[in-house]
């Protein structure tokens, strides 16, 4: 049996190819929007993909199975409930697919959403007994997939399905089974994922505490604890896959812009500049409005936590390069509209004597001045919960970063803020939405806690 895990590194997404290059066949499950990858792993193996499944309607990052159909003639197969608005057929309980001497049986195991599938898979090359299971969002490796993103309404519900599936339906399989989940560390449809890729149902049955033998009470009452607020663009995640995505041959490639483009285009309220420069280059000067997200592997998801998946984006870089390769990034978590780029930088708007904005990069020697200069200065910790409880930042308010996007702060126009995260990228993320909202004296650590805590250690052992 060939069998391939494909990851998207910094969303945290697992994808799998599984088939049998005797018979020359193979199948896709939970493929992300760039499917080229899978192309080429088919080619190389010789190997034609005939059939695309999702394990459920994913609302984090949109699904390439459409893509991937597109170009391999292959039937994309999803759960009956999805009600999918593109050509597909449906996978429910039992159903049985097999590719040479790889085997993939259907599970019904709802909980993360109500539409989840586990494919159990054997390798009959060995045996037709279980070799392991394709889990979706059900289980991770070290955590289980959060059952709210189906509303508060369903939120009873969800959290009954997803103890029997993980109790009752995973309970029938023995401790050697395999686990490759649809997500790992980096994903933000769980608590507390590991980055090993990969576990067997009894390491997770004894060190993963939501799946040791607990009973319902308690794990009903740690499901419906506090969770994640959902970033704005989940729901527009889930209908683009609901209803089918546009597939590569009806996008257009990445426009580049000039100055007289950008201030016509910006004048849709619709419109967001997204600054992917470094931060300090972002911090020296910006233009009005935009809001600062450097180039990172994980740039997309900070993306999806701070701006709604249906705003229309103009990239704003230094090269071309980095502005395809931030576009790459965007669509993966359904930022469609991007309606081009201005890839030499602020530039144009400098040599015309625009009036830019900038954002104050304070380093740890020049915010202690700032503090003891004006008492009343304000400190915003972005970090989380957690982060602030294992490392607090004396004198700031903790607003972690996903609800200070969502509700803002209630200050003055005029009040002097200093935005505080781990390692500064947060903090001109939360910075430059607060610059747009039109907050005029913001500032922020460069280096965030990190560089603070840094400098308190080297001034205690000097």
């Amino acid at each position: 049996m060939y069998f391939e895990q494909f990851t998207v590194e910094g969303l945290g997404c697992y994808s799998y190819m599984l088939g049998c290059p005797a018979a020359g066949v193979a199948c896709v499950v939970d493929p992300e929007r760039h499917v080229e990858r899978y192309m080429a792993a088919a080619r190389k193996n010789g190997l034609e993909i005939t059939h695309v499944f999702d394990t459920h309607l994913h609302a984090d990052h949109v699904s390439g199975a459409r893509d991937l159909a597109e170009l391999s003639g292959a039937t994309v197969y999803i759960h009956p409930s999805i009600d999918a608005g593109f050509p597909h057929k449906t996978v429910a309980e039992g159903d049985v697919f097999t590719f040479g001497n790889a085997r993939l049986k259907a599970l019904e195991t709802p909980g993360h959403t109500p539409n989840s599938i586990t494919f159990v898979v054997s390798d009959l090359t060995r045996s037709e007994k279980p070799m392991l299971l394709l889990t979706g969002d059900l289980l991770f490796v070290g955590d289980i997939g959060r059952p709210d993103l189906a509303g508060e309404d369903m939120l009873e519900e969800q959290v009954k399905n997803l103890y029997n599936s993980l109790y009752v339906k995973l309970g029938e399989f023995p401790d050697y089974i395999e686990v490759y989940p649809a997500h790992g560390k980096g994903s933000l449809c769980g608590k507390g994922m590991s980055a090993k890729p990969m576990s067997t149902l009894g390491f997770e049955r004894r060190q993963n505490p939501l799946l040791d033998r607990m009973d319902f009470e308690t794990f009903h009452r740690i499901m419906t604890e506090e969770f994640q607020i959902r970033p704005p663009g989940f729901v527009t995640i889930v209908e683009k896959n609901r209803r089918g995505p546009e597939t590569i041959n009806q996008r257009s490639p990445l426009r580049e812009l000039s100055m007289r483009d950008v201030e016509r285009l910006r004048k849709d309220p619709d419109v967001r500049l997204v600054d992917i420069r470094p931060a300090t280059e972002f911090g020296a000067a910006f233009i009005p409005g935009a809001i600062n997200i450097g180039l990172v592997p994980n740039s997309a998801m900070w993306l999806g936590m701070s701006l709604d998946a249906g705003m229309k984006l103009i990239i704003i870089s230094n090269s071309y390069g980095q502005a395809l390769e931030a576009e790459k990034q965007y669509r993966r978590v359904g930022f469609d509209d991007i309606l081009g780029c201005l890839s030499t930088g602020i530039s144009e708007y400098v040599n015309a004597g625009f009036n830019l904005a900038h954002l104050p990069q304070l380093t740890v020697d020049s915010m202690k001045h700032v503090l003891e200069t004006y008492p009343d200065h304000r400190l915003i910790d972005v970090r989380t919960h957690l982060e602030q409880r294992t490392d607090p930042f004396e004198g700031a308010d903790h607003i972690p970063f996903q609800q200070f996007i969502r509700e803002g702060i209630d200050l003055p126009k005029d009040t002097h803020i200093t935005i505080v995260c781990g390692t500064g990228f947060r903090s001109n993320i939360a910075g430059s939405h607060l610059k747009a909202l039109g907050y005029s004296h913001v500032f922020c650590l460069m280096g965030g806690t990190s560089a603070w805590n840094e400098a308190r250690r080297r001034n205690r052992t000097a």
